[in-house]
C-alpha cells in the first residue's frame, strides 16, 4: 500500500488588494500557516510522500524571501519527499523562480518535477509528472504518458490543467482528456488548477481523478467571485476557481495496482470565509442574527460578510450598531451590508399617505389580509403594504 497527500494551488506570495494592507499581509501569512498545517498532517497521517500539483507560487516573479522561505519549510520541516509540479501560474519558463536559488538545485526532501518522464517514488510506485511549460497551451499535458503498466506497478499521474468535462472550457487551458486516468492505466490522477475539491469517476464508476481544492481559502463562501483582488490566470469569475471557503488537501491510499484509491479530504486551512444573507421582518429576527454571529466558534479566524434585507421599525434599526460592533471587534474581518434593509413605516404614516381614495381602500383590504392566519398570505400582504407606502409617497412627492 502507498499513502500520500495531494495538494495544489497554494499560490504563495499572492497579491491581495481587497483589504487594507495590514489585513492583506495577514492573509498572505495565513497561506504559510496553512502550509505548516499540511506538514503537520504529513506527520499525523504517516504518509509516504507529498504531491504539490502546480501553482505552489502565485507567479514566476516571486522575490527571493518568499522562494527561500517556501523551500526551507518544505525541505526542512517535511519528514517525507515532496514532489513539486510547476503550474500555469508558475510555469517552468526560463528566468523564473525555478531557475533561481534555492530552487535551481535539489534539496534533501524537495524535488522539482522538471521533466515529463517517470519517477520512481517508492519500490513498485511510479509517478508520471506533467510539468507546465507556459501559461497557456492547446496540448493535453498527459498525452506523453504511455499506457504500459509494469508487473505489480502502482501508477500515479500528476498534472495541472482543466479536465475536459464540458465543451465550453477555454481551448488553451491545458485541457486534459476526461478519462486520461483510465486511458493511461493510472491508479490515480492528481490534478491542480481548479480551486474546488472535486473527484471524477472513470467509466467503471471508480473515482481515480481528483482536484484537492486550495489549502487556504481565497474568497467568501456564497459569493460568485474571488473577492480578494486576485485574478486566476485561467480566466476571471469561472466557477472552477471558486473555492469552498475552507482550506483542504486530499489523503490518498492505494492498496494495490488497479484497486480503487481511498480519497479522504483533510482540513488544513487557517481562515474560514463566509458570505451570508438574512431577510429580517421583526426585532426577533435581528436578535437571532446578533446572537448567532456573537456566539460562533473561531470568530477571530473568520471572514464574514453579512448582507441584510427586509424591513424593520426605526427603533429596531438602531440595534444594527450592536451587530456592526460584533463584526468589527470579534471577527478577523467582519463586514455588514445593510443597504437592502429599510425602515418599516408606521400604520398612521401609511394611512396619512394613502388618504381616502383608491389607495385608502386598498390599504383597508391589505390590513385585513395582514391579520390572516395563513403565513403565506400574511407575508404577501405585509410586502404589499410596504409597496403601497412607497407608491403613496411617490404620489405625494
Amino acid at each position: 500500500m502507498i499513502s500520500f497527500l495531494h495538494c495544489a494551488d497554494l499560490h504563495l506570495g499572492m497579491r491581495i488588494t481587497r483589504f487594507d494592507p495590514a489585513t492583506a499581509n495577514k492573509l498572505r501569512e495565513a497561506r504559510f500557516d496553512a502550509l505548516e498545517n499540511v506538514l503537520k498532517a504529513v506527520r499525523e497521517q504517516a504518509v509516504d510522500f507529498v504531491l504539490l500539483a502546480g501553482d505552489l507560487f502565485d507567479d514566476l516573479t516571486q522575490d527571493f524571501l518568499v522562494a527561500q522561505r517556501t523551500f526551507k519549510i518544505l525541505d526542512e520541516a517535511a519528514t517525507v519527499p515532496v514532489f513539486v509540479l510547476p503550474g500555469n501560474h508558475d510555469p517552468l519558463m526560463s528566468g523564473g523562480v525555478w531557475d533561481r536559488r534555492p530552487w535551481d538545485e535539489p534539496g534533501k526532501r524537495v524535488r522539482l518535477l522538471r521533466e515529463a518522464k517517470p519517477v520512481e517514488v517508492a519500490p513498485g510506485v511510479r509517478l508520471f509528472p506533467c510539468p507546465v511549460l507556459r501559461k497557456t497551451s492547446l496540448n493535453d499535458p498527459t498525452a506523453w504518458i504511455a499506457a504500459d503498466r509494469g508487473p505489480g506497478e502502482i501508477r500515479i499521474g500528476v498534472a495541472h490543467g482543466s479536465l475536459r468535462v464540458r465543451e465550453d472550457l477555454p481551448a488553451d487551458d491545458h485541457l486534459i482528456a476526461r478519462h486520461a486516468a483510465t486511458d493511461k492505466q493510472l491508479d490515480y490522477l492528481a490534478l491542480g488548477h481548479w480551486h474546488g475539491r472535486r473527484a471524477f469517476d472513470d467509466p467503471d464508476g471508480v473515482p481515480r481523478t481528483a482536484y484537492p481544492g486550495v489549502h487556504e481559502p481565497m474568497r467568501y463562501q456564497g459569493g460568485n467571485d474571488v473577492q480578494t483582488g486576485w485574478v486566476p490566470a485561467g480566466g476571471a469569475n469561472r466557477e472552477e476557481f471558486l473555492d469552498s471557503g475552507r482550506g483542504e488537501v486530499l489523503q490518498v491510499r492505494i492498496r494495490a495496482p488497479g484497486e480503487p484509491p481511498e480519497i479522504t479530504p483533510l482540513e488544513v486551512g487557517r481562515h474560514v470565509w463566509r458570505e451570508e444573507q438574512r431577510d429580517l421582518s421583526s426585532e426577533d429576527d435581528l436578535v437571532r442574527v446578533i446572537q448567532d454571529v456573537a456566539n460562533r466558534d473561531k470568530r477571530e479566524l473568520s471572514l464574514l460578510r453579512l448582507r441584510l434585507t427586509g424591513f424593520l421599525d426605526a427603533a429596531t434599526m438602531l440595534r444594527l450598531t450592536e451587530l456592526r460592533e460584533i463584526l468589527q471587534n470579534r471577527y478577523f474581518v467582519g463586514e455588514l451590508d445593510d443597504t437592502g434593509l429599510h425602515i418599516r413605516p408606521s400604520e398612521d404614516e401609511v394611512k396619512s399617505l394613502a388618504g381616502q381614495g383608491v389607495l385608502g381602500r386598498v390599504l383597508t383590504r391589505l390590513q385585513a389580509e395582514a391579520n390572516s392566519t395563513d403565513e403565506g398570505a400574511r407575508r404577501l400582504a405585509e410586502r404589499a403594504l410596504l409597496l403601497l407606502h412607497q407608491l403613496a409617497r411617490e404620489a405625494q412627492g
